[in-house]
């Protein structure tokens, strides 16, 4: 868009990516790096929120029953739900080193293949294989590896609210890149 503003929207960021592949080499190399610093703000955010203090504790409280229906067989049946509610950490301090490895582990991947293309945030989980868990409200695991005793504990969702927040920003930002890489600047 010669002589005017940068007016982002998903599918003109498509379109650029798909030009992308006609760019020459040393061209895309740059342009991919400045691209991969799209979500910097966005990963800096979801890095403060892990930063941030841990999570209360979970326990089951209680149960309560509720009324389901099955599909398949065609009758109703009663389900237990748990309860839960905050408590102390038993032993704070202890720790494996999971929002560490979390945080180490969010990237920028950006994708300008034939059929596929895109700027995406993602969490390398073999970096942190407990990652999807510590986003959720709550999950269940073993004690340090001990498959005999499973805790509750209370996660922290550090994950999509900074993407969603960050959207716009980023969108309007790669396409400036892809413009200027495609007008030649």
């Amino acid at each position: 868009m010669p002589g005017g503003t940068v007016v982002a929207d998903r599918q003109q960021l498509t379109r650029l990516l798909g030009q992308f592949r006609d760019l020459p080499p040393k061209v895309r190399t740059s342009t991919r790096r400045e691209l991969r610093a799209v979500g910097d703000d966005v990963i800096g955010e979801q890095r403060a929120i892990l930063s941030g203090p841990l999570p209360a504790g979970v326990e089951v409280a209680g149960q309560s029953r509720a009324l389901a229906y099955n599909k398949k067989t065609g009758q109703f049946f009663t389900r237990k739900i748990n309860l839960y509610a905050d408590r102390e950490v038993q032993r704070p301090g202890r720790s494996t080193g999971l929002r560490e490895r979390i945080k180490a582990g969010l990237v920028t991947r950006v994708v300008t293949g034939k059929t596929r293309q895109g700027i995406d945030i993602r969490t390398q989980n073999r970096k942190a294989p407990m990652s999807t868990g510590w986003n959720a409200k709550r999950f269940r695991h073993p004690v340090f590896g001990n498959k005999e005793r499973w805790v509750y504990q209370a996660g922290q969702p550090y994950f999509f609210k900074p993407v969603f927040k960050g959207r716009a920003d980023m969108i309007r930002r790669a396409a400036a890149i892809l413009n200027d890489a495609v007008e030649g600047r």
